[in-house]
C-alpha cells in the first residue's frame, strides 16, 4: 500500500513539474522570423558579379526588412542581404497573389511551398473588387 502511495506521489510531483515548465515556456515570447533586408533592382541576366552590384547599390535603395511585396507591373529582380556568411544575393522572383496593385513576391527557390496557400476572400468597401490574396 505505501509503495503505491509513493508512486502516486512521485507521478503527481512529476506531472505538476511538467505543467509548470510548460507554463513558463508558453509565457516566453517566440522570436520573430528573420526577414532579410531587400530592395528591387533589375540587372541584366548576363551581368557578372550581381551580388557585388547589390551590395554597392544598397545605400541608395533603402533596403527594407519586410515581407517581399512587388508592384503588379514592372521588374522582378531583387537584391537580398542574407545573414553571414552569405551576404548580398541577386535573384528574380515571381509574383504571387495580387491585390491593390501589390503582389506577394515569391523567390523561385521556394515557389513550390506556396502552391497550396489559400487566402481568404476580401473586398474594398464601395467597389466591386473581390480579392483572394494577402491583405496589403
Amino acid at each position: 500500500q505505501s509503495g503505491i502511495n509513493k508512486m502516486i506521489g512521485f507521478c503527481t510531483y512529476a506531472l505538476i513539474s511538467l505543467l509548470l515548465i510548460q507554463n513558463v515556456r508558453s509565457q516566453e515570447s517566440p522570436s520573430p522570423p528573420y526577414l532579410a533586408p531587400w530592395y528591387l533592382l533589375d540587372i541584366s541576366d548576363d551581368t557578372p558579379n550581381k551580388a557585388e552590384i547589390c551590395k554597392e547599390e544598397a545605400s541608395t535603395h533603402n533596403p527594407s526588412a519586410t515581407k517581399i511585396i512587388l508592384p503588379q507591373r514592372g521588374p522582378t529582380g531583387i537584391c537580398i542581404d542574407f545573414p553571414p556568411p552569405f551576404g548580398w544575393r541577386y535573384d528574380k522572383i515571381i509574383r504571387g497573389p495580387c491585390a491593390n496593385t501589390c503582389c506577394e513576391g515569391i523567390p523561385l527557390a521556394v515557389q513550390d511551398k506556396f502552391s497550396g496557400v489559400k487566402y481568404p476572400e476580401w473586398y474594398v468597401p464601395g467597389t466591386n473588387a473581390i480579392f483572394k490574396a494577402p491583405f496589403y
